[in-house]
């Protein structure tokens, strides 16, 4: 019997492997007066949380164009303090595990591909991701992830996106590729699951458990 196709993962960066929360949001409120907008406090942050990402910039009073301008300036600040980011509780050993297992792991994500393999080379991590794919695009994620896998010669059934946002879901359903939602970043299992993932997790412990799911059974 044949051996199944090992599919390749596609990683999030920010809240799904770095702990980039807690520091944004600091950044976040540093910069809100001069957009106009209202800090937020840590309870508020979980409230936050609950809300998909179109309905959390609506209640924010955060417009798309201006989220593209603060998000970029977000970015920069956080390239000089990318120091001060730790790893996700338990991601270094899943990555470990899964590249053990003989897993293709790449990384898709708006930072930059410096900040990256900076994060990464201090975890002693870089070298088990096959690439990094980084920046932004005016097509959206859905269309990134299809350039990633036409790139990268793998079909869209041997693929999963495993991000921290309501959007990543989306993106991941329209490319029609597996999809991983960990709770553990920007949005919450509440709003998670509202985008019908594949696999809702968590804890980093659970990925190599959805990986030989798929690898078993297929994708979507």
């Amino acid at each position: 019997m044949p051996t199944p196709t090992r599919p390749l993962l596609i990683f999030d960066f920010d809240g799904t492997l770095a702990n980039t929360l807690e520091t944004g949001i600091g950044i976040y409120n540093e910069l809100a007066g001069g957009y106009g907008l209202a800090t937020v406090t840590k309870e508020e942050v979980r409230e936050l949380r609950k809300l998909n990402t179109r309905a959390l910039l609506d209640h924010m009073g955060i417009s798309r164009l201006m989220a593209v301008k603060l998000g970029a300036r977000i970015r920069k600040i956080l390239h000089q303090r990318m120091d001060e980011v730790e790893l996700i509780d338990g991601v270094q050993e899943a990555l470990v595990s899964l590249h053990e297992a003989e897993f293709r792991l790449g990384i898709l994500t708006s930072n930059s591909a410096d900040n990256v393999r900076m994060f990464l080379r201090r975890f002693e991590l870089l070298e088990r991701f096959e690439f990094i794919e980084a920046g932004v695009s005016l097509f959206g994620k859905s269309q990134r992830i299809l350039n990633v896998l036409k790139k990268e010669k793998v079909a869209p059934s041997e693929a999963i996106y495993v991000g921290d946002e309501t959007r990543d879901m989306e993106a991941a359903r329209l490319s029609h590729v597996s999809s991983v939602a960990v709770c553990w970043g920007t949005n919450g299992r509440v709003a998670m699951e509202t985008e019908g993932p594949d696999f809702c997790i968590d804890s980093p412990a659970e990925l190599l458990a959805c990986a030989e799911a798929v690898c078993r059974n297929g994708s979507r």
